[in-house]
């Protein structure tokens, strides 16, 4: 019988090992979620454009983004959501068939909570609201808003 201090390691790797494999099958895995200073620069004039035709004109506000504002990205492909603090409402999370700077606009927006067990119901709305969303993204979307929000 091996003495508890190496039965207790063994216990410890095994759960080493296990975290590692729960991170590395997440619905994220494979998902690009890197948002570097060069695309924060390239993508702010066209998000802040966007958001000043597509939500700030209804309330009479005009948004002024830094790149600082710009949080985080999930790419697959050529689809990105962009996380954003807009200024004048929830974070937003914003969705793109391309390159945010080589659209005119955003396709769908979404802000706000969601309970972790809403996950399936996020993932309809974008089945039926953006049809051409990468499953992948989708799931990791929905997964990330739901459970792991602060990752």
């Amino acid at each position: 019988m091996k003495p508890l201090y190496r039965r207790l390691a063994s216990v410890a790797l095994a759960g080493v090992a296990s975290a590692s494999f729960a991170a590395t099958t997440s619905p994220c895995s494979g998902v690009d979620r890197r948002l570097t200073e060069s695309q924060k620069r390239a993508y702010r004039p066209a998000i802040e454009r966007h958001l000043n035709a597509q939500l700030a004109a209804g309330l009479g506000e005009t948004i002024s983004l830094t790149p600082a504002d710009l949080f985080q990205q999930f790419r697959v492909g050529s689809w990105h959501i962009v996380y954003v603090n807009t200024t004048i409402s929830d974070e937003a999370f914003l969705f793109y068939d391309g390159r945010p700077d080589r659209r005119q606009a955003y396709l769908a927006d979404w802000a706000g909570a969601a309970t972790f067990d809403e996950g399936p119901e996020i993932i309809a709305w974008l089945r039926k609201d953006l049809p051409a969303l990468p499953h992948k993204l989708a799931t990791c979307f929905a997964w990330h808003v739901t459970q792991a929000r602060e990752q």
